[in-house]
């Protein structure tokens, strides 16, 4: 049964108060967290250094391996996606902001001075 546009703008005034209000926040993270893992893994499925597949290195074949590592020790995420600074060479911009917004959360919760974020256009 499709939504009337009445019932759309009532979801979305709720979205929006929850959003404010920080009630998802956490979801908000999850969600921030699973995008940046999937953006290392498409960084990680693309040839590395000298042509040699990250696999070959890694040991890494599939997404619930390398999920598997990264889940391995509280920080490898952080320090994944830490790798990729100053300039996050080898990450498409959108890649890239999804890293950027985990150091940024990482930092959040140290109470950490907000590393310097710039993503490159190109």
């Amino acid at each position: 049964m499709p939504l009337t546009n009445a019932d759309r703008q009532r979801r979305y005034r709720q979205r929006l108060k929850a959003k404010a209000s920080g009630a998802n926040v956490v979801e908000q993270v999850q969600s921030a967290v699973e995008r940046a893992i999937h953006a290392l893994w498409a960084y990680h499925q693309r040839p590395g250094p000298g042509g040699v597949l990250w696999a070959n290195i890694d040991g890494c074949h599939t997404l619930d391996q390398y999920r598997s590592e990264l889940e391995r020790s509280p920080a490898n995420l952080i320090q994944a996606c830490r790798a990729f600074l100053p300039g996050f060479e080898g990450l498409t911009p959108t890649e890239a902001r999804t890293v950027a917004d985990v150091i940024q959360i990482a930092d959040a919760l140290r109470l950490a001075t907000p590393t310097p974020i710039h993503i490159p256009s190109t």
